[in-house]
This record gives C-alpha cells, structure tokens and sequence, in this order.
C-alpha cells in the first residue's frame, strides 16, 4: 500500500507539475508592431505574452492555448489573425511559457486567467461584445467552462476541445503515467488531495448547457486520437443553433490550421467578423 500510494503521488507530482518554457518564436514575426503584455490574476500570477494592437484598436482576439502548449503553438494563427485587421492578444497560461509558475490544474484554475484577460481588456476599452476567442484544446474547453458563468466571454471559435475530463483520463490517463490502469485512482486521489488538482468536475459538455445563444464555431478533427470527436458532438448537442459545428477528415488534434492555414483563417476571420461589434 505504500509503495502503491507513493509511485501514486510522485506520478500526480510529475503530471500536473509547471510547463514553464522560454520561448522561441521572434514576436516580431508575429506583428512588426508587437508588445510586450502582462496581466495579474485575482490570486497573484503574472501571465506574460504579447499584444499586437492596430491603429483603431476595435476589435480583439485572445488566442488560449493548449496544455503543454505556449503562446508559440498560436503565434502562427495570431500573425494571420492580426494581418486580416484584428488586435490580437497571445499569452501563456499559468504554469505555461514565460507567465508565472503554477500547477496544471487542466482548465479549473485556469478560468482565473481568462477573467485577468477581461479585466485587463476593459481597461484598454475593448467592450465584451468586441472581444473574439480561439481556444485550442484545453484552452478551448477552459473557455467554454468559464463561459457558463461568464457573460462576458461571447463569441468563440473552440478547436479541438475535450467535452469530459474524467471519461478521457478513463482511456488514456495510462498512456502518460505508463502504469497499469489500476494505478488510476491513485494518481487522480494524490493529484486532489496533495495538489489540489481535481479532475471529476471537469467537464464542458455540462458547461455547454449555459452557452445560450452565444455564437461558436466548433472544430474538430475526425481523426482525433486525443480527444475523441464524439466529445466534441456532444458538445454541439448541448449548445444547439447557436454552434456551429466543422468536423474535418482526416485531421488530427488541432491539426484543422496546419492542415489547411489559408481555409482555417478565412472561417475564422468570416466567423469573427459577422459576430463581433465594431
């Protein structure tokens, strides 16, 4: 038993511990007029990432990247975003990149830094009705569990998000652990009970139920081998009219713009445009 709970805890430690990285995208790359951005959380984390602003300054897309991921994974998307005329926003997570070191806590914490994200887009004047979100994966379904609390995130774009946390770690939580899938409930009970990391009220799809009528474009690989795309259905189901659901062939988890960059930008950019205020 011991033995059981201590590979069980140093398992949870190594799952959920900082991604923190540096980056290697030059910002310049992204947008000749590229700034250096920060924001403080309600619970005291510096998030960092970088703001490409427009000389109008009308309407903003924040990019939330993915876990594991950077604000790198996206600059590709922001530079294609911030070229179609739109301010563009990219910043790492805590735990992620250049922010502040923290725990994976796998989109539950996380909302905290969507909400300094809105609090810091007030202030430069940016009304929620003029704030786009694209959410890759975690951050993608971080969005949509925030949402259903939160007015004041509106129109998004979701790629590749999961649709329930605990169903996932069911089928794959031994393909990271590489342990035995009785080890499971170890790991899960050490991630909560020594990290506070929990995983079992996780899950979008119920999130989904509160979206309302809320524009969306959800996008979703049907080769997905991370989150399953049936995940991603349910999620559509929840929604109702308002989502607008593109299931693509043969495509991987968040694998839609690398696939195809010039389709992706023009539904995202046609998305955001009918849907956000001038």
């Amino acid at each position: 038993m011991l033995g059981y709970a201590g590979i069980s805890l140093f398992t949870a430690h190594i799952l959920t511990r900082p991604n923190n990285r540096p980056t290697t995208v030059d910002p310049y790359d992204v947008s000749a007029d590229v700034l250096a951005w920060s924001a403080r959380t309600s619970d005291g984390l510096t998030l960092r990432g970088w703001y490409c602003p427009t000389p109008r300054k009308r309407r903003l897309i924040v990019l939330v990247h993915g876990m594991g991921g950077s604000r790198d994974e996206m600059a590709r998307i922001g530079r294609d975003l911030h070229a179609e005329g739109y301010d563009v926003l990219l910043f790492d997570l805590r735990g992620h990149g250049l922010s502040d070191s923290s725990r994976l806590y796998m989109g539950g914490r996380e909302r905290r830094d969507l909400r300094a994200v809105l609090d810091w887009a007030a202030r430069q004047g940016y009304s929620s009705d003029r704030v786009g979100w694209l959410g890759y994966s975690m951050g993608a379904s971080t969005l949509l569990m925030e949402a259903a609390q939160n007015g004041k995130i509106g129109a998004a774009v979701l790629d590749s998000p999961f649709g329930n946390l605990p169903e996932l770690l069911d089928a794959q939580l031994t393909r990271h652990s590489h342990l035995p899938s009785w080890f499971n409930p170890g790991i899960l009970a050490a991630a909560r009970l020594a990290f506070g990391v929990r995983t079992d009220n996780l899950v979008p799809i119920r999130s989904a139920l509160q979206w309302g009528k809320r524009p969306m474009l959800l996008i979703h690989g049907e080769a997905d081998s991370v989150v399953p795309v049936a995940q991603a259905r349910q999620i559509a189901r929840a929604i109702g009219p308002s989502c607008q659901a593109v299931i693509l062939p043969g495509v991987e988890h968040v694998g839609a713009y690398n696939r195809s960059p010039g389709r992706y930008i023009a539904a995202v950019d046609g998305f955001f445009d009918r849907n956000l205020s001038r």
